[in-house]
């Protein structure tokens, strides 16, 4: 995680997402994380899809792509507003999990639309276990929603 000291890092989210685009803010919210991945993934009936998506490794991952609901930690964050797990196989709450043995850490969001309709999730994820900080919770709770006047 690069150490990056903004003035005003929400503001500066905002401006890369209104300026450079969502693949730009997601590598920004990704850089301020040990999370391997960040992307927004849209709800397409029971299936989510990867809108957007970024990589730190940059390799290409086709099973980023798209991921049954059921199968997905993102079923979580649309039922809850919010999910997190550090170390999904040692995670009490995912014993009888269907998909153990990809995702190891996840943070997700949901993300709705204005009319209350579920758009998708924002999420971080990575292979290896790792954590996220609760300041870095409460920071994405105030500019994840600025995505969705860029989503379509």
């Amino acid at each position: 995680m690069l150490d990056t000291d903004l003035p005003a890092p929400a503001m500066a989210v905002r401006s890369v997402l209104a300026n450079r685009g969502i693949a730009p803010a997601l590598a920004l919210l990704n850089d301020r994380t040990d999370y391997r991945f960040t992307a927004i993934y849209k709800l397409n009936g029971e299936v989510m899809h990867a809108a957007h998506a970024f990589d730190r490794t940059s390799e290409y991952r086709t099973w980023l792509k798209v991921v049954p609901l059921g199968r997905s930690f993102c079923q979580y964050a649309m039922e809850h507003g919010e999910f997190v797990t550090r170390h999904a196989s040692k995670d009490q709450r995912l014993t009888n999990r269907p998909y153990a043995g990809f995702v190891e850490s996840y943070y997700g969001q949901l993300l709705t639309r204005a009319d209350g309709t579920p758009y998708g999730t924002f999420i971080h994820f990575d292979l290896e276990p790792c954590g996220i900080q609760e300041s870095e919770i409460a920071f994405l709770r105030e500019v994840i929603p600025a995505f969705l006047d860029y989503l379509n």
